[in-house]
């Protein structure tokens, strides 16, 4: 165990010091033209499966400290590892949700924004060109909306464009926003009362998603009272009471 301790420290230290490797500057000024994807520190090997790998041998190193320690046999290393290999994908689930969840509410400010455009007679694919560089709104939905421009600036029409990035993202108000686009296009209308429409319906999807907010708030405050609150009422109040009482009862 000892040994196999030893193996895990030193993979954890070379894991450590490949993660901790920098770009070149070229490759850092691309990555911010957006012309290639971010250099993992491994070549061939993507950003989600070097994490795991430096996770897991972590775990599997603190599982084997905790073997040796506690002579608990393999278990603890097998337990550490399992963790730390799963552990990274739970947590960039989480931030990409919250990332979409962001993007999402963003959507609305959008909407409002080129309504007021459309409103004051600009068309409809240029007022959202030009909203890509509007810092209003999140920071991943002003990254979508970029590449968005890029693509329409290609040749790409809107609507398409908003479709693909709906579909890359996860965002399903961008996807709204290519329909709503698609309907006024085929029905030789202004785009201006659909996107009215948009906008309402954006508006009553937020506010109903903040009333189911609010209306969760009195369950996880129950939740505390019942964790919190009545062990320690039953150490202060009951214990003492029940002892006072046994007390009585054998005295007499």
């Amino acid at each position: 165990m000892t040994v196999l301790g030893a193996i895990l420290a030193g993979v954890c230290v070379a894991a450590a010091v490949l993660a901790s490797h920098r770009d070149s500057s070229v490759a850092r000024w691309l990555r911010v033209l957006d012309a290639v994807p971010r250099h993992t520190a491994i070549p061939g090997v993507d950003d989600d499966l070097a994490a795991r790998v430096a996770v897991a041998l972590a775990g599997g190193l603190a599982g084997s400290v905790i073997a040796l320690i506690g002579s608990l046999g393999p278990l603890p290393l097998a337990v550490g590892a399992y963790a730390g290999w799963v552990a990274p994908s739970i947590a960039a689930d989480r931030r990409a949700a919250r990332r979409r969840r962001a993007a999402e509410r963003s959507v609305v400010t959008l909407v409002e924004w080129l309504h007021a455009l459309v409103s004051c007679g600009r068309p409809a694919d240029a007022a959202l060109a030009r909203l890509a560089d509007h810092d209003v709104m999140d920071g991943a939905l002003r990254r979508s909306l970029a590449r968005v421009r890029r693509d329409y600036v290609l040749g790409v029409p809107m609507r398409d464009a908003l479709a693909r990035e709906a579909a890359a993202a996860g965002v399903g108000g961008l996807d709204d926003l290519a329909a709503t686009l698609e309907r006024a296009r085929d029905l030789g209308r202004g785009a201006l009362p659909l996107l009215q429409d948009l906008r309402d319906d954006l508006r009553a999807r937020e506010r109903a998603r903040i009333l189911a907010t609010a209306a969760a708030v009195e369950g996880r405050l129950t939740a505390v009272m019942t964790l919190c609150y009545l062990p320690a009422l039953a150490l202060l109040v009951l214990v003492p009471l029940f002892l006072t009482l046994l007390a009585g009862l054998f005295g007499s």
